[in-house]
């Protein structure tokens, strides 16, 4: 339902520098309710490589899934629909793929963050990443223990991505719920299994961050999720119930840790209340998410 977004992001796929012969645009509607199918039809008009397909099953991990099934490029690149892409996004992916003497699974770019101004002066820049920015610097490489890529820019050697059954559907947003780590837990399931994943540092997208996200309400919330999504991406959800319940008895006792630990650090002027509040919910909400999985 967020059918005013679609001309930025549309228009930016029509001015791509790979020829247009070379890719299809597949807009995949997870169950809109709005006028969406009315702007692509017009976009359709103008744009004989652009394909629509409707996804009924609400979740954007199904909407993914469903668009890999149906494409029929050799590769897959993902933007998401507040999003728009540098001119030379899916050339330099390509390029990424196919100039490389080592079979690469995966190649993912810059995110950057599209304010429509300043960005909000209460949100430290180390969050930024919770509004999917990414910048991993200048040069290109293969990725190491701790960097990621987001899904607003992640592309997939197609075989690869299907081969591991695509994004797992019981994470991800779906609607109004901020549950996320799709991204996450799969390239984790590529890493154990040696598949090698690029950073291009030319593929650039740009991220709307919409003024409803850009208000201390909405960041506190998706900060919850962020942490409700790690127990997910780390164990799935069919572990037994014991299991869950022993990682709730170990979290309560590292969140109480933790609160003693800042509180004092608080106290004595070493961090401010932002540096203890915003890593506790965090923290709540990883427990949520294992209190929910226990039950």
């Amino acid at each position: 339902n967020r059918a005013e977004c679609i001309n930025t992001a549309l228009q930016s796929l029509q001015r791509q520098t790979l020829p247009s012969n070379f890719y299809e645009i597949l807009l995949v509607d997870n169950a809109s309710t709005d006028n969406t199918y009315q702007e692509v039809r017009r976009w359709a008009a103008t744009t004989p490589n652009l394909r629509y397909v409707c996804e009924h099953r609400l979740g954007l991990s199904f909407a993914r899934n469903t668009g890999a099934l149906l494409s029929t490029t050799p590769y897959i690149a993902y933007m998401d629909d507040d999003a728009y892409a540098d001119p030379q996004w899916l050339e330099s992916i390509v390029e990424a793929f196919e100039n490389s003497k080592k079979f690469i699974g995966v190649v993912g770019g810059r995110v950057w963050l599209d304010w429509g101004g300043a960005p909000p002066s209460w949100l430290p820049q180390q969050y930024w990443s919770l509004y999917t920015y990414l910048d991993q610097g200048n040069q290109g490489h293969f990725l190491s223990p701790g960097e990621y890529l987001v899904g607003a820019n992640m592309a997939f050697h197609r075989a690869t991505l299907l081969d591991q059954g695509g994004f797992a559907t019981y994470l991800g947003r779906k609607g109004r719920n901020l549950l996320s780590g799709e991204e996450s837990a799969l390239l984790q399931r590529l890493r154990l299994q040696n598949i090698s994943i690029y950073y291009e540092p030319k593929a650039i997208v740009w991220h709307k961050v919409a003024p409803s996200r850009q208000r201390p309400q909405w960041f506190l919330k998706r900060l919850f999720w962020d942490g409700a999504s790690q127990p997910l991406i780390d164990f799935g959800t069919n572990q037994p119930r014991r299991f869950y319940a022993v990682q709730v008895h170990y979290d309560v006792r590292r969140i109480a840790r933790f609160m003693l630990h800042r509180l004092g650090a608080l106290l004595h002027g070493e961090i401010d209340s932002l540096e203890y509040i915003l890593p506790l919910i965090q923290r709540f909400g990883r427990l949520y998410a294992r209190l929910f999985l226990r039950g």
